[in-house]
C-alpha cells in the first residue's frame, strides 16, 4: 500500500473552505498516520481552465524534519518551510504548474503539484530558489496525466 494511499485510508473528512482567489476553492481535511496528526490543505476541484492533460506530471517536494510535537514542524522548520512555499507561490499557474495538495505531519511536509514539463519546471524551481537558503527537499515526479491520485484523494476526502 502506498503512503499516499496510507493517507486516504486515514483521512477524517474536517473541511472548510479557503479561497485563495476567485477561481481557486481550498479546503483543509485532518487524518492520522502512524497515530500522528495530519493536515491536507487541498484545492476542492481541478482548477477553472485547466485540463489534465496539459499538466500531466505529478511532482511531489518532501520535506523531512525531526519533531517532538507529535509529527508537526517545530516553529524554526514552520517558518522555512513557509519560505519555501512562498517562494514556490508564483509558479502555480495554469499554464505551467499548479499545487493541488499539501500534506503535513509525522515529520514530513510534502508539497504536490501538476506541471507540464518537469524538466521546464524544476529549471524554474531553481533558478527561484538559486538565492535562498539550501533547503532539505527531495523531488520526486511521474506521468500522471488523469490527476489520478489527486482525484482518489478527493474521493476519499468527501467520503464517496
Amino acid at each position: 500500500m502506498s503512503r499516499l494511499t496510507k493517507f486516504f485510508a486515514a483521512i477524517i473528512a474536517w473541511v472548510f473552505p479557503m479561497t485563495a482567489n476567485a477561481e481557486d476553492t481550498y479546503f483543509t481535511a485532518t487524518g492520522q498516520e502512524d497515530g500522528k496528526p495530519l493536515i491536507f490543505r487541498s484545492l476542492k476541484a481541478v482548477p477553472a481552465g485547466v485540463h489534465e492533460a496539459d499538466l500531466p506530471n505529478r511532482v511531489i517536494i518532501l520535506w523531512r524534519y525531526q519533531s517532538d510535537l507529535n509529527g508537526m514542524p517545530g516553529a524554526d522548520a514552520n517558518s522555512a518551510q513557509t519560505a519555501l512555499e512562498d517562494a514556490l507561490m508564483p509558479m502555480d499557474v495554469n499554464e505551467s504548474g499548479r499545487q493541488i495538495l499539501v500534506v503535513t505531519g509525522n515529520n514530513r511536509k510534502e508539497w504536490h503539484w501538476y506541471v507540464k514539463d518537469f524538466d521546464t519546471w524544476i529549471a524554474q524551481l531553481n533558478q527561484r530558489l538559486a538565492t535562498s537558503p539550501v533547503y532539505p527537499i527531495e523531488i520526486s515526479h511521474t506521468y500522471e496525466p488523469l490527476w489520478t491520485s489527486y482525484k482518489d484523494f478527493l474521493v476519499k476526502v468527501n467520503g464517496l
